[in-house]
């Protein structure tokens, strides 16, 4: 009988192989992409969320690449103080876990240098250019300086990594040191505390005063009573 030629034949080994070859090939491809799922990054032709603030920034065409320095460059409009830690042996969960620890108007950004120095470029930022001389995690923080410096080094605490280089705040470049100290500066909201305190003190140290100072009058004018040549 011819095989080959009746219903349901298997196809020739050689078509199996070659099946079986190309399966292969795009298995490997698609686990050494940037932007394949092994990297926790969107798949391409999802420009947005590949160039937002919540992922990897390897962008690969030029319009993908504006995006990522538009979007770093309106963040840093409203940012108080940047610094950054040393991207290597950094992995992408770990990464997560510390942007879900950080406070609200904080967050933890991965840019290439060349992107981030486009970003900065004409801005009070532009000391960056001394530090982005390696790949960076990079913190960007808005008003809450304390709430985010105690996360981060909670996070680098657990995992044993996350040693500050350095930062920037109103155009003072700061070393490890400065950016703790940094760190325990009271929060915009400690502080409205206490100055709200000290007014709320201000009456009562008023009606004190006063009557204290018309006790002594009043005691001023008794004693002139008694005595008018006193």
């Amino acid at each position: 009988r011819d095989g080959g030629a009746g219903k349901g034949a298997n196809p020739p080994r050689e078509m199996k192989t070659a099946a079986l070859l190309a399966l292969s090939g795009a298995a490997v491809a698609s686990a050494f992409s940037p932007t394949g799922a092994a990297f926790g990054l969107q798949q391409a032709g999802r420009a947005s969320p590949a160039c937002s603030l919540t992922g990897l920034q390897m962008a690969k065409t030029y319009d993908e690449k504006e995006e990522i320095v538009n979007n770093v460059r309106d963040r840093l409009g409203s940012a108080t103080l940047i610094f950054s830690t040393k991207l290597e042996g950094i992995n992408m969960p770990e990464i997560n876990s510390l942007r879900n620890s950080l406070p609200e108007g904080t967050n933890a950004v991965v840019i290439k240098n060349r992107l981030l120095k486009r970003a900065v470029r004409g801005s009070p930022w532009i000391q960056v250019n001394e530090m982005a001389t390696q790949s960076n995690l990079w913190m960007i923080i808005d008003e809450d300086l304390q709430g985010s410096i105690k996360a981060f080094k909670a996070w680098g605490k657990e995992t044993k990594k996350g040693d500050i280089n350095g930062g920037i705040m109103e155009g003072v470049v700061y070393d490890t040191k400065g950016i703790d100290a940094l760190g325990s500066l009271p929060s915009k909201d400690e502080l409205y505390a206490k100055i709200a305190g000290g007014i709320a003190a201000v009456p009562t140290q008023l009606a004190r005063l006063s009557k204290e100072a018309g006790g002594q009058k009043m005691a001023r004018g008794v004693k002139l009573a008694v005595s008018p040549d006193a």
